[in-house]
């Protein structure tokens, strides 16, 4: 069974951005790469699908442009292929005897969720919904069934588009193959369509409230007191902005780890709390970077940029310490084990209250910079530590008395 599910799993993806016609609908190049959460659906659709793990794309298309070209050298720097196509024929070339394609439809906005589950599906597939109303943005199969924009078939069925006349839609003609090659149809719980996890976009209205639904979900997936309360509204009001500006989006990929050098530097020349001011301003900038890109999990190179700016702000607190210390290593034990600390109940499971302060690395920030501007920064942390280490005493002793309670009951 698992060497059936590796070998199904699709090694190219079949995308487009050409006008299909489907229920008037006018989704032409120019329409398909309307603006989405700061760039394009098309790029989207090829980044999500990456995750998955293909890597492979053939993207059909009416007209060829500038923008297709930037598109395919920006996915090539990712270590992508992006190969355009406009014929059923210009396609066999591309697709082996091995191959499994998963096949999109131009309008269609699926969440990493819902591909993930169905990249692991053991059978070629046609993914289906029913024909109520609500679905009627869906392309019909028959009187019952609608597709729901997302089929996994083999080369055989590609194979079948040799001969496709040069005006006619591949995804269209092929999902008709697929059909005719009886491959097994797979419902999708409306449920998906409710949520918004699986959209038909037809127009300027449906891409804005996707963007609102994709802003919600990045802002309320981010842990921590001040994050979720002071930056969640914050963000909600900014980042839409940053996205109609593609420099905009750029500057904001970068901020977190130049600040995150500033605070660096002012650790090294001794200005304890302007150096915890500018962390916290770093870590705002990160906060404000996952909003507009979501790559936190997606690509190694934002990953890298995390890393670079966590640990470059870890650096500005030590080196702040160590500059206070007098060349003593006493601050620099405390501001390792501060650090230790918030690293370790990040990989904990904590109770919605101690969850909120000991995973918000902001909060710590305000505490240093506050402290350090009374107290100093080593009596800072040190009281820092101290709360921590009771919020997790209170924690295991409030885990306990429920454990005892369970036991009794």
């Amino acid at each position: 069974m698992a060497l059936a599910r590796s070998q199904n799993i699709p090694t190219i993806a079949l995308l487009s951005v050409a006008d299909e016609g489907n229920g008037g609908n006018e989704f032409s190049a120019g329409t398909a790469r309307q603006d989405l959460a700061g760039g394009s659906l098309i790029e989207h659709q090829i980044t999500t699908l990456a995750r998955a793990g293909i890597s492979k794309f053939l993207i059909e298309v009416e007209n060829y442009d500038g923008s297709l070209t930037a598109l395919a050298d920006r996915c090539r720097m990712k270590g992508l292929v992006v190969v355009f196509v406009r014929t059923g024929a210009d396609i066999q070339s591309f697709v082996e005897a091995s191959d499994h394609i998963w096949v999109q439809s131009s309008q269609l906005y699926v969440q990493f969720g819902l591909i993930e589950t169905l990249t692991k599906a053991t059978e070629n597939f046609v993914a289906t919904v029913d024909s109520r109303d609500e679905n009627t943005a869906f392309e019909r199969i028959d009187l019952n069934t609608r597709w729901a924009g997302v089929s996994v078939v083999g080369q055989d069925t590609i194979a079948t588009l040799r001969d496709l006349p040069d005006d006619w839609s591949i995804i269209s003609s092929l999902l008709r193959q697929s059909i005719l090659a009886q491959i097994p149809m797979r419902p999708v719980s409306q449920q998906h369509i409710t949520n918004g996890t699986l959209t038909v976009l037809t127009g300027a209205q449906d891409f804005s409230e996707l963007n609102r639904q994709i802003l919600r979900r990045r802002v309320a997936s981010r842990s921590g007191f001040v994050e979720s309360q002071l930056f969640g509204p914050v963000l909600a009001r900014i980042v839409p902005v940053i996205w109609q500006n593609p420099v905009a989006v750029t500057i904001t990929k970068f901020a977190s780890p130049i600040l995150a050098l500033v605070a660096l530097a002012l650790g090294f020349g001794n200005f304890a709390t302007a150096a915890c001011i500018a962390a916290f301003v770093a870590i705002a900038a990160n906060s404000l970077r996952l909003a507009v890109t979501d790559d936190v999990d997606d690509h190694v190179h934002i990953q890298s940029v995390s890393v670079i700016t966590w640990a470059l702000i870890i650096l500005a607190m030590l080196s702040a310490v160590y500059m206070q210390s007098s060349y003593r290593d006493d601050g620099l034990f405390v501001a390792f084990a501060v650090s230790s600390l918030a690293y370790l109940t990040q990989k904990m499971a904590l109770p919605r209250g101690a969850k909120q302060l000991l995973h918000s690395p902001a909060a710590l920030t305000i505490l240093a910079a506050s402290g350090s501007a009374l107290l100093g920064l080593i009596q800072a942390l040190e009281w820092i530590m101290v709360l921590q280490l009771t919020v997790l005493i209170f924690v295991s002793l409030r885990n306990d008395i429920i454990g005892k309670k369970a036991k009794e009951t």
